[in-house]
């Protein structure tokens, strides 16, 4: 599914949709239950994945960081 279909099908900005999934906006519970239903997974899942993936990056900015002089 698009960004587009989602945020067809949600009412959402496809601007919100983009920034909640590169990271640069947080989804209200309200947002992430809309987007589970849509999807037809539960929210549980989503939450658990948007862990699992901030997880990820975070190690990933700390491995590439510069130290600081």
């Amino acid at each position: 599914m698009s960004q587009m279909d989602l945020a067809v099908a949600t009412g959402y900005s496809l601007r919100y949709i983009g920034d909640i999934e590169r990271g640069t906006k947080s989804a209200t519970m309200r947002t992430m239950h809309d987007l589970a239903t849509l999807l037809n997974v539960r929210l549980s899942v989503l939450v658990v994945e948007a862990e699992r993936l901030w997880e990820s990056d975070t190690k990933t900015r700390k491995r590439t960081q510069r130290p600081k002089r």
